[in-house]
């Protein structure tokens, strides 16, 4: 008797290229980077290069106009956390701006709380990010999933994820805290940090779901 099983059964991990993945994440947050600049569309563009990535890792399609065809698709109805995000970083940037020429107000306990829902408001966008495409593109409570309630849907389980997964909020957490010490460390290191906080978003992701 045979018991050898068929390739398609098997449910083996594929191989990763480490050094193709590296490539891939500068490549991906760069675009990603230069599609954030009008700052509204910080949503869709970490949707798009996390969405990426996660291809990249399966095997699938990881071409640069896969990206750009994901960042159109998940643009629409993202408009609403987009200028959230974009008003949330314009008042931390004024902040941190204000308490380091000493103009600050109450700085001592502002600025620490500005950072602490600077970093919150991160991991929370993160996570909605990486969850937008399993509802883009797939029923949402039994009916059709629009653009709108996509990004809602992904909204709150990514409020239910943050906290039931402490811990991969905590090594979101220490991404955010990496890439600061590195734009710190060289201000021209800033290129590389989409990248590397898509990524980051993406394992916690694959982490939390293997979970």
């Amino acid at each position: 008797m045979d018991n050898t099983t068929p390739a398609s059964d098997r449910s083996e991990p594929i191989p990763v290229n480490r050094f193709a993945l590296f490539s891939e994440t500068l490549l991906a947050g760069l675009l990603v980077l230069v599609l954030s600049i009008p700052l509204v569309t910080i949503p869709a563009a970490y949707a798009a290069g996390i969405a990426h990535l996660e291809r990249h890792l399966s095997g699938r399609d990881d071409t640069v106009r896969s990206l750009w065809t994901t960042f159109r698709a998940a643009l629409p109805g993202s408009w609403r956390l987009g200028i959230t995000t974009a008003g949330a970083a314009v008042v931390i940037i004024l902040n941190l701006l204000l308490a380091t020429v000493g103009q600050l107000p109450g700085s001592a306990v502002v600025l620490p709380a500005t950072l602490v829902l600077a970093v919150a408001g991160a991991i929370l966008l993160l996570r909605t990010a990486a969850s937008w495409s399993d509802f883009a593109w797939s029923d949402v409570e039994g009916g059709e999933s629009t653009p709108s309630t996509a990004w809602s849907t992904a909204f709150a389980t990514a409020k239910a994820v943050s906290l039931r997964d402490w811990t991969g909020s905590l090594l979101l957490a220490s991404a955010l805290f990496a890439a600061v010490v590195f734009v710190w460390m060289l201000t021209a290191l800033f290129v590389v940090v989409p990248g590397t906080l898509i990524l980051a978003a993406a394992a916690v992701k694959m982490r939390s779901t293997r979970a």
